[in-house]
């Protein structure tokens, strides 16, 4: 079984393989609920997981990976970029120097007023 077909969860490894066009449509919008601060952003990382590990063993339930235990938060980083690999998602480190992609405000709300500072 070759590495990059290979996860690690819980010091375990599991197989993982391509997933189809139609998996692909639960994937997609897993991918922007990521995150390890709430409970959907793990629970999407899981269900990537799950899709990934379910198409090289049809006999794992979303269950059986919601029970591996011991699994750490740079195991399951590194296990979430692998399948992003295998769906063809490009990753690349930032550069120094180099602005972080842009987050969100947590509660922005226009006031509808413009500014006249120039």
């Amino acid at each position: 079984m070759s590495k990059d077909n290979t996860i690690t969860l819980g010091g375990r490894e599991f197989p993982i393989a391509p997933l189809t066009l139609g998996q692909m449509k639960q994937a997609g919008p897993a991918f922007t609920r990521i995150g390890i601060d709430t409970p959907e952003g793990v629970s999407a990382q899981t269900t990537l997981l799950y899709l990934a590990m379910h198409n090289a063993d049809p006999k794992i339930t979303p269950a059986d990976v919601d029970a591996i235990l011991g699994v750490t938060f740079p195991e399951l980083k590194i296990a979430v970029e692998k399948v992003a690999i295998l769906m063809g998602v490009e990753t690349r480190a930032v550069e120094p120097g180099e602005a972080l992609p842009a987050q969100p405000a947590a509660s922005a709300t226009s006031t509808g007023s413009k500014s006249t500072a120039a």
